[in-house]
Parts: structure tokens; sequence; C-alpha cells
């Protein structure tokens, strides 16, 4: 079974790292072979943050009889990955194929893989961080909210530096 990472080469090649592999190349690699099987496989995920505001994702993967499904596995551990640090939560929905929930649910746990993710998300919002599988139909839909941050003029201001410049 590859790894998600090597389904793709880019056409370009970093001189400083040549077996660079870009994680979006990969991840269009594996949508793009679903589709070719002519039947992909749904892979619906809500994330729920505070204040009841709900992300959705909704993607394809490859069907649970194909014989790289297994590649699902880590496609969706990423997409997960990259939805909690882009957008924050503690509890996760997911509708997949069999086994990806599972895999989830095991890599999110206290003791998984992603424990510092666990940890922090939780610690963040102030819930235990959760992974459930549930059907499609019982997904929430999204309900993203807006929160009106600044615009105190009238003061003193702290400033801080994040390091990433």
């Amino acid at each position: 079974m590859p790894e998600l990472h090597t389904l793709s080469t880019p056409r370009v090649r970093p001189e400083l790292h040549r077996g660079f592999r870009p994680l979006g190349l990969a991840l269009r690699s594996l949508r793009e072979k679903a589709e070719a099987t002519g039947r992909p496989a749904r892979l619906c995920l809500a994330i729920e943050r505070g204040g009841g505001a709900i992300s959705r994702f909704d993607t394809t993967c490859l069907p649970e009889d194909h014989p790289e499904a297994g590649l699902n596995l880590e496609y969706a551990e990423r997409i997960v990955k990259f939805l909690l640090w882009s957008r924050g939560g503690w509890r996760v929905l997911v509708s997949a194929p069999t086994g990806v929930a599972e895999h989830l649910k095991a890599v999110y746990a206290p003791d998984g893989a992603r424990a510092f993710d666990h940890a922090f998300m939780g610690g963040v919002y102030g819930h235990a961080f959760t992974v459930e599988a549930v059907d499609e139909a019982s997904l929430p839909a999204a309900k993203e909210s807006t929160v009106a941050l600044g615009g105190h003029l009238e003061g003193c201001r702290i400033g801080f530096d994040l390091g990433a410049s």
C-alpha cells in the first residue's frame, strides 16, 4: 500500500529537498483516483466549536472495496488535523466508509498519535474532545459565526509578535 504523500510527484522539485511532496497534490490525486472509479465514496466531516458554531467539510474518497482504500485513513486524518488547526473545534462528527471513523477515534484518543491535538483542543474549548461516527443524514449543517474584534481606538494597547515572520 503506498503512502498518501507518494501518490503524486511535483513537476518542479525543490533543489534543497528533492524528496518533497506537497500534501495538496496528494489530496488532489486521491480525489481524482476516487472519481476515476466511477463510484467515489463520500467523506463528510462536521466540527463543533464554541457557541454552537459548526464547520462542514464534504469531499470524496476511495470506495471501501478499492484495493487502496487504506489510503482513506491517512487522507481523513490529514484533513481533520488541518480543519482543527485552521478552524478549531472540540467535537468531530464523521460520516465515511467503514473504518475511517474508528481510525480517527483511535488516532485522536488521549493516548493516540494525535494526543497533543486531543488535549489542546479540549483545553481550548473547555470540553472533552470527541470523535463520533454518524450517518451523513445526521450531520448538522454548517453554522458559522463571526465576532467583531478590535475597534477600540481610545486607549492603550498591548502588542505581541507571534514569531512567524
